[in-house]
């Protein structure tokens, strides 16, 4: 049996700033949560390393006071002719 899913704390970052993101379209099946702080997304149905924060990689994990620094989106190189 699994554990409960915590829903509450991002796996990535550790903050409590997760919310729904969305539903499956069959009721209850799954539910897509996001991060806030860090936009990290995982579905209520991915295992315990995606989804729990005790178990999610160490080396994946990010400090949510390096964000503000880090690039949001890569640049878009000028359009060829």
């Amino acid at each position: 049996m699994t554990s409960p899913l915590n829903t509450t704390v991002c796996p990535r970052c550790e903050v409590s700033t997760v919310r729904v993101l969305t539903t499956s379209p069959l009721p209850g099946v799954w539910t897509m949560y996001v991060c806030d702080t860090c936009f990290y997304t995982y579905r209520s149905t991915e295992e315990a390393a995606a989804t729990e924060p005790a178990a999610y990689p160490e080396e994946w994990k990010v400090d949510p006071a390096d964000i503000p620094g880090m690039i949001a989106m890569p640049p878009v190189p000028q359009r060829r002719a």
